[in-house]
């Protein structure tokens, strides 16, 4: 059944493991604060004072567990422990509610039967992580066993033909072909600057 409230989404938060694993670290954290010896000696004082206002035949007839209540009622009528809790250094980082709101996330798509989203770190900026109906799969030509893979063919080396230049007025015989064909003679005159005894065209005269 999915998530519909905010008190199904705590139990699914304390049972996913994530609330005993905060309070370990919590009591860890608080333990090294400077303010953790003045915090116990506090707590000590006011047990002593309710232990000692009690008479001494209604000790005797408390269980441990009746004793324990009484003295947290006591304790609680001051506001110790949450004037320690504001001066404990992980609550006021912000890495610690990110923690939180990244569990909350997760324990939601697990529930809506989401895929977790790839690290950052993996996606180019301005890019969406791909899908997998975005990737393409290349098809690639399968080997059966006892047969050797296919060899890509080569073609053959074709051999250049080197057509000489006929120097021009020239009536050598036209160069042949590999075949044994005749082909033109090329005359580079066309392509040169004019000769010098050629007329070199002038304006007409204004």
């Amino acid at each position: 059944m999915p998530i519909a409230d905010p008190g199904e989404l705590v139990a699914a938060f304390k049972k996913s493991g994530e609330f005993d694993k905060l309070r370990r670290e919590l009591l860890a954290d608080s333990q090294r604060s400077s303010e953790f010896n003045a915090f116990k000696t506090r707590i000590e004082e006011l047990a002593r004072e309710r232990m000692e206002s009690m008479e001494s035949g209604q000790l005797a007839y408390m269980t441990p567990e009746m004793l324990h209540k009484e003295l947290m009622h006591q304790v609680n009528r001051f506001p110790v422990v949450e004037r320690f809790a504001s001066e404990v250094p992980m609550l006021s980082e912000g890495a610690f509610k990110d923690g939180i709101r990244t569990s909350i996330q997760r324990i939601l798509r697990d529930d809506r039967g989401q895929n977790d989203p790839p690290p950052p770190d993996l996606v180019a900026p301005g890019e969406a992580a791909p899908s997998q109906q975005s990737i393409l799969v290349l098809p690639t030509a399968s080997v059966k066993e006892g047969e050797e893979a296919p060899v890509a063919p080569v073609l053959p080396t074709q051999e250049s033909i080197v057509v000489p230049l006929v120097p021009r007025g020239s009536s050598a015989e036209p160069p042949q072909l590999p075949d044994g064909k005749k082909m033109d003679a090329i005359d580079p005159a066309p392509l040169t600057s004019a000769a010098p005894d050629d007329p070199v065209p002038t304006s007409p005269a204004s």
